[in-house]
Order: C-alpha cells, then sequence, then structure tokens
C-alpha cells in the first residue's frame, strides 16, 4: 500500500507504470517459463554436392531438450564421417516461451564418387532416443581443366598441377593455393600434410601472398611451392592434403581491425583431389650406365691438381645443372678401359639449397670424386652422365672430355728400388750387404709466424670501475620512490578493498521487501527514484543474475526503460 507520503508525489511522471512494473516482478521473482515446444532431432549437410576429396559440414540440431549421447562416427562406405569438438548453443524467447537448441558438427570427407546415403542418426535426449532422417550427398570427380576456385566459400585451397601423366622419377610442380575472402585475410600458413605410398612431396618453407578477384570478390591468396615425383607407375589419386591457416577471425568484432586489436583464428583446410597416371621408363635404349636419372642436364668437370706423382689423389668436381630430379641423381661413371690403373672413391653430392627445382625450373648439384692413378699416365678418362629427358622421351648422354695431366713415378719407389731397403721389424727385411745412402739436409730456419708472444715482464694491473650497484647513493635513489610507489599502490588495493566491501554490504543488507518499503516511505522525487533503483538492484540481487533473461521480452524492455529513467533522474544533468 503505498502512504500519505507517496500521495505527496502522485505528480511525477510514470508513477503508475513504476508500481505496476514492480508489482509484477513481484509476482514473477523466480519464474521459469514453460517449455511448451516438443524435442525435435533433425540432421542436414551444409552441402548435398561436392567434388571427390573435399568435404562437408553434417549438422545435428537439437531442439528443446538436453542431449546426452551421440555417435562420435557415422560409417558409410566410400565416406568418412567423425564428430568434430564444434558445438553450438542457442537460447531464445518468444510467445511459446523459451526455446533451445544445440548443434552438433560432423565432418564429411568424400573418399570415392557417386550417390551416398547417410543413415539416420540416433540421439539419446532426455533419456529418450529419437532419429533424425536420411540424408543424401552426391559425390563427383572434377574435371581436370576446371581450377577449382569457388567465390560462394569464404576459403579454401587447391592443389595445383599442370601435368597429369608423368615419367617415373619425374619431378614435375605440385603447388598448394590458400584463398581466404577480403583483403589481408591470411596471417600465416602452415607446412602441409600429403602423403601417399607411390609418391615423393617437397615443399618450400616460403610462401607467396597476394590477392584476386574471383567474380568480383576479393580474395587473399597464399601459395606454398612445391613438387612430387612417382614411385610406383599405375594411376594414384593424390590428395586431399591439409594445411593449417591463420585467417582472420569474422565472429570477433576486432576481426578486421588494423594494428593491435586484429584478432586471428586457426583453421585447418583440406585441399581437393588429383589422379596423375606414372608411367614406367622404357627399356628400349637404356645406356648401361643409366643410373634413374630423370630430368634435362649439363655436365662440366674441373681437376686438381694437374700434376701428380703416382699414388697421388686427384680432386674432380662435377657440376650438374638444368631441371630435373635431383634427389634419385647419382654422380657420373668413370670410363676407364683399365680399373686396374685407377683407385677410385664413391662421389659425394650437395645440392645447392638457393636453388630450387621443381622439374621445370633449373637446378644446380655438385659431385666431388677422389681418383688416384696407379701408374704413369697422360690424362684421366671421361666421366658419362646417363638421364631420361621426359621432354623427348628418351634417354639422353652428357660425357666430359679427358683431362690432361701429368703423373710422375713415385720418388719413395725410386729410392727403394736403388737400394735403400725397409728396416727389419718394421714391415720389411735388410738386404744383406746393402748400403744405406743418406741425402745431407740443411738445417731448418726457425720461424715465429705462428707462435704466439709469451710476455715475461710484470703485467700493469688497473683497477675496475666500480658497479653502479655498489655505490651507495644508486640504493638510495632506488628506496625513495620505491616507498612512495608501493604506499601508491597499497592505497588503491585498501581502497578498492573498502568499496567492493561497501558494495557487497549493501547488496547483502537491503533485502527486496525492505527496498520496496522504502518506495512507500519516499518524501522527495529524488528519494522516491533512489529507492526504485535499489528495489530493482535488491531484486536482480535475489533473483540472481540470470532472471532478467528469463524474463519475457515486453517486460525486459520495460524493465530496462524503468531502470534507465531513475538513473537518469538521479544522475544526469536534467530530466
Amino acid at each position: 500500500m503505498v502512504t500519505n507520503s507517496l500521495d505527496r508525489i502522485l505528480s511525477f511522471p510514470l508513477w503508475t507504470a513504476i508500481v505496476a512494473l514492480l508489482a509484477l516482478i513481484v509476482a514473477t521473482p523466480g519464474a521459469t517459463f514453460a517449455q511448451g515446444n516438443a524435442v525435435a532431432v533433425d540432421a542436414t549437410l551444409l552441402s548435398k554436392r561436392i567434388p571427390l576429396g573435399e568435404q562437408t559440414p553434417l549438422i545435428v540440431r537439437v531442439a528443446n531438450g538436453r542431449p546426452e549421447a551421440l555417435p562420435d562416427r557415422i560409417p558409410v562406405d566410400g565416406l568418412t564421417i567423425t564428430r568434430s569438438q564444434r558445438v553450438e548453443q542457442k537460447m531464445s524467447f518468444g510467445t511459446g516461451g523459451q526455446q533451445s537448441e544445440y548443434h552438433f558438427y560432423y565432418t564429411v570427407v568424400a573418399d570415392q564418387a557417386g550417390e551416398f546415403t547417410i543413415p539416420s542418426i540416433t540421439a539419446q535426449v532426455d533419456g529418450k532416443e529419437y532419429h533424425t532422417e536420411s540424408v543424401t550427398l552426391t559425390v563427383y570427380e572434377r574435371d581436370p581443366s576446371d581450377p577449382a576456385l569457388d567465390a560462394s566459400r569464404p576459403y579454401f585451397a587447391n592443389l595445383e598441377c599442370e601435368t597429369r601423366e608423368i615419367w617415373a622419377g619425374q619431378l614435375i610442380p605440385l603447388n598448394i593455393a590458400i584463398y581466404v575472402r577480403g583483403m589481408r585475410s591470411i596471417n600465416d600458413i602452415g607446412p602441409p600434410i600429403l602423403r601417399h605410398d607411390a609418391f615423393v612431396f617437397e615443399y618450400d618453407k616460403t610462401y607467396e601472398l597476394d590477392a584476386i578477384d574471383l567474380d568480383g570478390i576479393t580474395f587473399t591468396t597464399a601459395k606454398r611451392p612445391g613438387s612430387v615425383f612417382g614411385l610406383t607407375p599405375g594411376s594414384h589419386s593424390v590428395g586431399p592434403a591439409e594445411i593449417q591457416v591463420a585467417m582472420i577471425d569474422e565472429s570477433s568484432p576486432f576481426g578486421r581491425m588494423p594494428g593491435f586489436f586484429q584478432s586471428f583464428t586457426a583453421k585447418t583446410l583440406r585441399t581437393n583431389q588429383l589422379r596423375l597416371t606414372v608411367k614406367p621408363l622404357p627399356e628400349s635404349g637404356k645406356p648401361s650406365t643409366f643410373r634413374g636419372a630423370v630430368g634435362k642436364f649439363n655436365l662440366t668437370v674441373k681437376a686438381s691438381p694437374l700434376a701428380i706423382s703416382v699414388g697421388d689423389p686427384i680432386t674432380l668436381e662435377f657440376d650438374v645443372k638444368g631441371p630435373g630430379n635431383y634427389e634419385t641423381l647419382e654422380g657420373p661413371a668413370f670410363l676407364t678401359s683399365d680399373p686396374a690403373q685407377w683407385r677410385t672413391y664413391d662421389a659425394r653430392k650437395i645440392i645447392d639449397p638457393s636453388v630450387f627445382s621443381d622439374g621445370v625450373t633449373s637446378g644446380h648439384a655438385t659431385f666431388t670424386q677422389i681418383v688416384m692413378p696407379q701408374t704413369e699416365t697422360t690424362e684421366i678418362p671421361p666421366f658419362e652422365l646417363s638421364f631420361f629427358n621426359p621432354e623427348t622421351g628418351a634417354y639422353e648422354i652428357q660425357r666430359t672430355e679427358p683431362v690432361a695431366i701429368k703423373v710422375t713415378p713415385d720418388t719413395r719407389l725410386a729410392a727403394a728400388s736403388a737400394g735403400v731397403p725397409i728396416p727389419a721389424g718394421n714391415g720389411g727385411s735388410q738386404t744383406p750387404g746393402a748400403a744405406y745412402s743418406f741425402e745431407e739436409v740443411a738445417t731448418p730456419e726457425v720461424q715465429y709466424n705462428d707462435i704466439v708472444h709469451i710476455r715475461k715482464t710484470k703485467p700493469k694491473w688497473l683497477p675496475a670501475p666500480a658497479s653502479i650497484t655498489a655505490r651507495p647513493m644508486f640504493w638510495i635513489g632506488q628506496i625513495i620512490p620505491s616507498i612512495a610507489l608501493f604506499t601508491m599502490l597499497g592505497l588503491r588495493i585498501a581502497r578498492g578493498a573498502s568499496v567492493r566491501r561497501q558494495k557487497r554490504d549493501r547488496r547483502t543488507t537491503i533485502p527486496f521487501k525492505s527496498a520496496l518499503a522504502g518506495v512507500d516511505e519516499a518524501t522527495s522525487r529524488g528519494e522516491f527514484c533512489r529507492a526504485v533503483s535499489l528495489a530493482l538492484d535488491s531484486w536482480v540481487n535475489e533473483a540472481g543474475p540470470s532472471s532478467l533473461k528469463r524474463l519475457p521480452e515486453s517486460l525486459r524492455s520495460e524493465f530496462e526503460a524503468l531502470r534507465a529513467h531513475t538513473q537518469g533522474i538521479l544522475y544526469g544533468a536534467s530530466d
């Protein structure tokens, strides 16, 4: 009831709405609104027709109920369907009461082309089983000439390959391109994941950022160069590849805000599939020195030194340049008519990392090999590099010219044959009656080019400068501002704790009924508005922070309008 004190302020505006709204709030302080809608469970494919190797989300919606169990995998021949961690929950209020929806996401990956039926999914909701309707998915094989660019998708990834038929061991480019809608939408991309038993893949550590227009829509692109070569002849399906992309978070309010507040999110994208045919190398015309090299190479050689004795090593350095597969490239073959005349060692290969060959662009590798002549000779026989050229479909040979050298007899062998026997006990025997001959050698002159001078005099030590932290004035200068800083921090913390304690005490010591009684006791306009504001806050504290969300939309709007009106009168500059 409103007393005489309230009668004196009946002329204030909105008093009737205030009392009516407070009465309605008192009538339903903790009410929950009935869920009159029935439980519904259904499944929907985001795309009902996808290319081979790509994926689409399957969304299972549970309405007006709490789901308890859903399968982690859905078995379908030709499809891989797994449940993801993504779950969305939506709440809404309407004329029929409160409505809730849960959205569970599955990832559907197409492993082969055809028509597929995803069976009914059983979901347990509130202790009962519910079944979805079956859905149909069409998987088609993309035309090789189709670039697989679809502007309707916000982001996607593609495997790009111009050649679909290659020779065994032939290296070809196989790039991965990322497309994300919007300018400067890609922050970073990770290494791709692509495996196949019949192929060897290699990708550069760098990538190129650019922008293109697809159907009038701007996309940011990131291309990571790569290459592939086949090991096993036959027709093979390559992909899909997976790659993680850090892209603009469109759901964040700071997503496209430049600078510090820009927000990115990481997503794993799957590319399309490609079908590559690997042809075996022909047997006809294969050279005897062929070791599996495929490409188009040029061969040059340098030898050092050119004047040696028998048994001394000669270093041969081979330069191989041109487009091709340098991973399977082996060193040139030595074409000597008398293998006993030379001692050879295996060549060491070094691929130039600054020149990356993808089978089209030129690469560079060097081979270093040691050879030792065992007899006197005037030249090093030629070396031969045979390879299969995929452009001509035939074997080719690159051969070096003989290298002219001068090989003299070994002086140690000549001295031994002149009568200098090997002493007994050292691997040889002394010839009886043989005399030793020695050559007089001049005493070597001492040089001090590589000897560090040792000082013998007493060093003059200089006192080390005192550290600034060892000076008393340094610490005196630090103590005074530190005391002031910590004093201000302590006062700020104590003041904040006091304010929070006062607010907490004010909220807990004034019940809603007491605050509502203060409305009847108000004697002025300010006291009346303050009592109404306190009553509203007390009701929210008692009913809980979520009580406003449970109110109907119209009642919640009137509640907020009443609170704003009273606060405007209390704290505003005018009515």
